[in-house]
């Protein structure tokens, strides 16, 4: 696996439960080179992120959900 932020080498990675029990809590995976951290839980909100963006800017791109507002001008009679 490659790291997301720096592209470097990412290993597994165990970590502790320091407040409580101190045994391992959850593996996961730390880049090598600049010591990002991602875990399965992590990847899926990244994931369901860039598909939530991807999903508004489709919506936002297409010409029949623009619709043109209206504007109205008031004028004061004298």
């Amino acid at each position: 696996m490659n790291c997301p932020r720096c592209h470097g080498t990412m290993v597994t990675d165990y970590f502790l439960d320091m407040e409580d029990s101190g045994d391992v809590w959850m593996s996961g995976w730390r880049c090598l080179s600049c010591g990002e951290v991602v875990d399965p839980l992590i990847l899926q909100h990244r994931e369901a992120q860039q598909a939530h963006q991807e999903l508004i800017g489709a919506i936002s791109q297409n010409p029949a959900n623009k619709t043109q507002a209206s504007v109205a001008v008031l004028s004061k009679k004298s």
